[in-house]
């Protein structure tokens, strides 16, 4: 008798868990269902992608990059306390390997390499010591960079500009 008393509450207990996952998977999952359109009309609306960044798609065995092979420093501009500022940086330029400009084009960095420090000049003298200590402005520097870069040596191959280095004083 005592055996199929627990027999029966085992069964009861089962029947429980068998109608309670019933209701869990159809009163929670239509309401999952509208969250996640929610956050994907919010999303659209706010033009958020999930991949992220502007930079082309290279593969990783054909990035290759140009190391600057000298500090270049520049007077930076002045923010009104009348003291001097300046900045030493050194820099990296990532390329395609695989475009059909690259073969010319790490030749002209090689040579070129004054051209390079010029164009990184005049982008960081525009900016105060206070302005290129913040990221949000170093990547608007990298971007400024990349862009007369791209434009100089009239290229696509150029795909992202790096500060290896960046001292202030």
């Amino acid at each position: 008798m005592k055996k199929n008393l627990m027999s029966v509450i085992i069964l009861a207990l089962c029947v429980v868990n068998l109608i309670l996952n019933c209701l869990l998977v159809f009163v929670c999952m239509p309401s999952s269902q509208k969250v996640n359109s929610l956050i994907t009309e919010i999303a659209s609306v706010l033009k958020l992608e999930l991949v992220g960044s502007d930079a082309p798609l290279v593969e990783i065995e054909n990035i290759k990059v140009f190391q600057s092979t000298e500090d270049i420093t520049i007077n930076l501009k002045d923010d009104g306390t009348g003291t001097p500022h300046y900045a030493v940086v050194s820099i990296a330029i990532s390329m395609d390997g695989a475009s059909e400009d690259y073969t010319n084009l790490n030749t002209l960095l090689a040579s070129g390499e004054g051209f390079i420090n010029d164009d990184v000049r005049s982008v960081l003298a525009s900016y105060t010591i206070s302005e290129i200590n913040s990221q949000e402005v170093q990547n608007k520097a990298k971007k400024e960079i990349l862009q007369k870069l791209q434009k100089r040596f009239n290229t696509d191959c150029i795909y992202s500009v790096d500060f290896k280095s960046l001292l202030t004083s």
